[in-house]
């Protein structure tokens, strides 16, 4: 991922009357930080750093399902194949 680390730092009542220079910001990738009396109130993104960060996140989740299916399959240590499950599952449901 590729964000600033020092974002630029904008008020609320800036955000009101400098939009187009704000969007102008986001627009060059600079996150924007919006404050109200000098509380941070909203963080604003360009959309594709947004996506970048969904991304990361989802890439995140995937190799913790990959690890978890690691870790499964080293403690059973076989596998089973598609059809024996149907099997198993059938005979368990009472299915012909």
């Amino acid at each position: 991922m590729n964000l600033p680390i020092i974002p630029i730092i904008k008020s609320v009542t800036d955000l009101r009357y400098q939009t187009a220079d704000i969007i102008r910001l986001l627009e060059q990738s600079q996150p924007v930080l919006v404050t109200r009396d000098n509380d941070t109130v909203a963080v604003m993104l360009s959309p594709s750093q947004y996506q970048q960060i969904l991304n990361f996140f989802e890439k995140q989740e995937e190799e913790k399902v990959v690890q978890r299916l690691e870790k499964e399959i080293e403690k059973k240590g076989k596998f089973s194949d598609f059809a024996s499950f149907d099997k198993k599952q059938r005979k368990r449901l009472k299915i012909a």
